[in-house]
């Protein structure tokens, strides 16, 4: 698929992704009863717009984004007099909070609810037949065939291949026996056989070591099994790959801060059009997957303790709780400036890594140095 029409799965998922983010701050507005002046979705110059009771809904030029803008969030906005009722610097500290975060629980509902989804409605995952054998592992010289199919490891069944992977690790250290479906002439066969697994060293993203056991099997692209599971399963499994995936990106931010993860493993707006392109071309299973590790992506980083951003402001409000004082709003206001300009030179860098992996660079240099 071109970048052109990558464009349009991307726009998609981002867009719902925003809207429902800051539906969520909408939402909690209303139930604190704080005026809403605007809800935009995008950034910058507006594309459109239309004027509600007491809302002005905009859809802007950046779609990089979103806000909510509440009434009275500033001094300057509330006059000599103070804020008044309707206004964000009226509310408690509990419902300015709630407000706050609310985006942020929105996102992580609607990756749950899409996990969920995903698990309940299917989706093709690579199946046990084998397509082909790696040099140097056991099982060419073992008594395995191309599209023999693993039934069975250790005598644990196994119909994917997860399954086969976590079956072989959790299998004892030497020999194991193997079940594998041999077809001949139409006719199925199963039959046993012995085989002595690799034990490997890899590392992970986060250059942690795990010991993996490996046959030496590739799979067959075109023998799929059908993944599928049952309502509460599929919640259990949502709520589980939902923490996961959590874990693993403050994990991943971590190690970003601390340099022991480079700055280039980050995937900005170019990478996720070519990301939503691919997932666009695998079918609908793999765009709601997509949509729902990018809404638990936006979670956490809005999250962050950073001016201008959603953990910003809590921030400052809990720091308000344990003072019992609000921080200076002219505080807060040069705070979120440089939050700002830090986020702008973060988005940079971003997008540079996009276009060099893109290998952007590179062919600009061609067009314009002739060998």
């Amino acid at each position: 698929m071109s970048f052109f029409f990558s464009l349009i799965p991307a726009i998609l998922v981002l867009g719902i992704l925003i809207i429902i983010h800051e539906f969520g701050h909408f939402i909690a507005c209303r139930l604190t009863h704080v005026k809403v002046e605007k809800f935009s979705i995008g950034f910058g110059p507006e594309i459109f717009h239309w004027q509600g009771k007491e809302t002005r809904y905009a859809v802007s030029l950046f779609p990089l984004g979103g806000f909510v803008k509440p009434a009275g969030e500033s001094v300057s906005e509330t006059g000599p007099e103070g804020p008044k009722p309707g206004d964000y610097l009226a509310a408690p500290l509990l419902a300015r909070i709630f407000i706050v975060v609310a985006g942020v629980g929105m996102n992580y509902i609607l990756a749950f609810l899409l996990f969920a989804a995903i698990f309940m409605m299917g989706r093709p995952v690579p199946g046990t037949v084998i397509n082909g054998f790696v040099e140097g592992y056991p099982a060419k010289t073992s008594g395995f065939l191309m599209g023999d199919r693993i039934v069975q490891i250790q005598g644990q069944d196994v119909s994917t291949w997860t399954q086969m992977t976590q079956a072989l690790d959790a299998a004892p250290e030497g020999e194991i026996e193997i079940l594998v479906e041999r077809k001949s002439e139409g006719v199925a066969a199963i039959l046993s056989l012995r085989i002595t697994p690799r034990l490997e060293v890899l590392s992970d993203l986060f250059g942690e070591q795990a010991r993996v056991k490996r046959l030496g099997v590739t799979p067959h692209p075109q023998a799929q099994e059908y993944e599928r599971f049952g309502l509460m399963e599929s919640l259990a499994k949502a709520w589980q790959t939902s923490v996961m995936l959590t874990v693993l990106t403050h994990k991943a931010l971590f190690y970003l801060a601390t340099g022991r993860l480079s700055v280039k493993n980050m995937q900005g707006p170019i990478g996720i059009i070519t990301m939503a392109g691919t997932a666009a071309q695998l079918g609908i299973s793999y765009v709601l997957q997509l949509a729902a590790n990018l809404s638990i992506s936006l979670a956490v980083f809005n999250l962050l303790p950073v001016p201008a951003l959603d953990g910003g402001h809590l921030l400052f409000l809990l720091i308000e709780a344990i003072r019992r004082k609000r921080v200076s709003l002219e505080v807060q206001e040069r705070a979120t400036q440089v939050g700002f300009a830090l986020l702008l030179m973060l988005m940079g860098v971003i997008i540079y890594n996009d276009l060099a992996n893109l290998n952007v660079f590179e062919k600009v240099k061609d067009i314009f140095i002739k060998p």
